[in-house]
């Protein structure tokens, strides 16, 4: 189990791909809640600063309040439905929250050497502000890169894992067929059965 908790990407002991480049931030920090083990990387503002700043979400030295985490568990479970959403649930609610969400954070608009513009994080703002402008700069790149859609939340409503789907058309339901998807056939054959 701590093995689970320090990790992070793991389920049942197997070790699951992560999202591409920075979009498996995003991955990461909708994963700090396992639903199915019950328990929360972010559940102190301690553990949540370390976290955030072991990866470079959160400024070093920038004080996470509760407050400033509370904001941050709002936009991790926004973000958590908006990925369910693209695995066939709804965003409207998701989409009213994140959009709020994102009024504090800062981003700018900066073109490279080549004259590419890119969208950045404009500095800390407050602390869930800065979180928020990281993570949205990630999910803007992997809309951007085609990939942001291919982040999802696995359909087992006693998992609800983020998980990046690589199949080729795209259809990936389940974070992994060993446990969640076995577990639905399970249950539909089952019901079946029953009938």
């Amino acid at each position: 189990m701590e093995r689970k908790r320090q990790e992070g990407r793991d389920l049942d002991g197997l070790r699951l791909k992560p999202a591409p480049g920075p979009l498996a931030l995003v991955q990461g920090f909708v994963n700090t809640r396992n639903v199915m083990h019950d328990y929360d990387l972010l559940e102190g503002t301690r553990e949540a600063a370390a976290w955030l700043s072991e990866r470079d979400l959160l400024d070093k030295g920038v004080p996470l309040e509760k407050e400033e985490l509370a904001r941050l568990l709002v936009l991790r479970e926004g973000l958590r439905e908006l990925l369910l959403a693209h695995n066939g649930g709804s965003a409207e609610r998701s989409v009213e929250i994140l959009n709020e969400l994102a009024e504090d954070a800062l981003l700018c608009l900066r073109f490279d050497e080549e004259g590419k513009p890119d969208l950045l994080p404009a500095g800390s703002g407050t602390a869930a502000g800065g979180v928020t402008a990281r993570l949205l700069v990630a999910a803007v790149r992997a809309s951007s890169e085609g990939t942001w859609r291919r982040l999802k939340v696995c359909r087992n409503e006693d998992c609800l894992w983020a998980f990046y789907d690589g199949s080729r058309n795209r259809s990936g339901s389940w974070c992994t067929m060993d446990v969640c998807g076995s577990r639905a056939k399970m249950r539909a054959y089952r019901q079946r059965r029953s009938s």
